[in-house]
């Protein structure tokens, strides 16, 4: 399976009544956008061009590394590879905030996820 790497310098989180959104940069661009709408809890990614798909079936946070696994028509649409790994170079309280978002938006993935008090899987 494919795979690319990309160094991530930024981690936002927004929320708003109607969707939360993890926002992922580098060098003051977006990577992607992660966002679940809470109408109907629809997880999607959005790439830096806009364009929308649906998200992961599956991720890992393994200390820095975010893994994320598309399926081939989200990873078509989106210009990703299927296998998408990132390091995330920002600090512990970024990195918490990144796998709370994580959690709350792609819900229905599987993942397996560092915490503090340990290892997590789903």
């Amino acid at each position: 399976m494919e795979s690319v790497r990309t160094r991530v310098d930024r981690v936002d989180v927004r929320e708003e009544e109607d969707d939360l959104t993890l926002i992922l940069g580098a060098s003051g661009v977006h990577v992607m956008q992660i966002r679940v709408r809470y109408d109907g809890w629809t997880d999607e990614v959005i790439n830096p061009a806009g364009e929308v798909a649906p998200g992961p079936g599956s991720f890992t946070l393994i200390g820095r590394e975010l893994t994320l696994e598309f399926g081939a028509p989200s990873a078509r649409t989106l210009g990703f590879p299927r296998d998408y790994r990132l390091h995330l170079d920002v600090d512990d309280a970024a990195i918490s905030r990144a796998r709370a978002a994580l959690l709350e938006i792609l819900d229905c993935a599987c993942y397996v996820i560092d915490t503090p008090e340990g290892r997590i899987t789903s």
